[in-house]
């Protein structure tokens, strides 16, 4: 198991931060990058890794909780209950693509990370279905569209907007790209 950090110096945290960063990049680009891989690219020595991290599961498990919380963050800054459900859902879509790669780690061939898995992913999967059926009565989402549908539209969309952001697009062309089609696709005037 990951050691708490609360224990830790300043200076540990932040080496102990580092890490798990330099884990998070490498790994989007290869699930299979080794600890070595990982320690080279955090610019720490291995045995620096392990004094932090034991193995690689360890090392794992912190990636696992950074990514939890950065999808935390993301959730509460798209504040899907304001300002309509196809807005939220655009909100939302733009907040998950500024967390580049922890998309990599979700959307890998063998995923590193599962944000269903997690104790509140059914929570945020029943809270995006909500604002669906919201956005559909309201007349804003496409009400021929199940919310099953429309919520796997919007991970597909990011898996390729994800894409994009790989071979070069930037950020801002990708957004703006993303935000149009996901109105596109489901918005109740789309058809």
């Amino acid at each position: 198991m990951h050691r708490s950090t609360t224990d830790l110096s300043p200076t540990a945290r932040r080496t102990r931060r580092l890490i798990v960063e330099a884990a998070i990049e490498t790994l989007a680009g290869d699930t299979s990058a080794t600890l070595a891989e990982i320690a080279k690219a955090g610019d720490v020595s291995r045995s620096t890794l392990h004094r932090h991290f034991t193995d690689r599961g360890d090392l794992l498990a912190a990636v696992d909780e950074e990514c939890r919380v950065r999808f935390a963050r993301a959730d509460e800054a798209a504040r899907l209950d304001g300002e309509g459900a196809l807005n939220s859902l655009d909100r939302l879509a733009q907040e998950y693509l500024g967390l580049g790669s922890v998309l990599g780690l979700v959307f890998a061939d063998n995923a590193l990370v599962d944000p269903d898995a997690w104790e509140e992913g059914e929570q945020r999967v029943q809270a995006l279905l909500a604002v669906i059926v919201q956005g559909q009565e309201a007349g804003e989402i496409d009400a021929e569209l199940t919310p099953d549908w429309v919520l796997t539209t919007f991970w597909v969309m990011l898996f390729g907007a994800w894409l994009s952001l790989k071979t070069g697009t930037s950020r801002r062309d990708v957004g703006v790209q993303l935000s149009r089609t996901l109105r596109r696709a489901v918005g109740a005037g789309a058809s």
